[in-house]
């Protein structure tokens, strides 16, 4: 199995069980089921900050031209800061918003996050298709 795969199957089941354990303190009684909810979207918010972290250092593929080799390393750079950015928004909101603030708050700044993202990729690659690949003199 390749490292990609044994860390991504690591990753989930630390998830899993956070969700377990925090699901276990809740009917125990040690949490209440705000704290268990709270604490599993930090969670999940710190999840994607770090996922979305790493997104502009994982490039691969076969070769292809100089440009689309940068367009592709804009797109996953500013996919990699505006998904960060919205993880730790979404962390930051569960941990000191309330909850009627803390909900919407997350799913918008994950939501346009996408969106940007997205966007972005397909204004690059869209413009890629219409400037030809000059070769530059090095």
């Amino acid at each position: 199995m390749s490292p990609r795969i044994t860390t991504a199957i690591t990753i989930a089941l630390l998830f899993l069980a956070a969700a377990a354990g925090l699901r276990y303190a809740e009917g125990a009684g040690l949490i209440g089921a705000d704290g268990a909810r709270r604490a599993l979207q930090i969670l999940i918010g710190l999840g994607l900050a770090g996922y979305a972290n790493l997104m502009p250092k994982r490039i691969s593929g076969a070769p292809r031209s100089p440009l689309v080799e940068r367009r592709t390393q804009a797109a996953l750079r500013v996919g990699g800061w505006s998904l960060t950015l919205a993880g730790l928004t979404q962390a930051g909101l569960w941990a000191f918003a309330p909850l009627a603030v803390a909900d919407p708050g997350s799913m918008i700044a994950v939501a346009s996050a996408l969106v940007l993202t997205l966007g972005y990729a397909l204004w690059a690659f869209t413009a890629c298709r219409r400037v030809p690949d000059v070769p530059t003199a090095r």
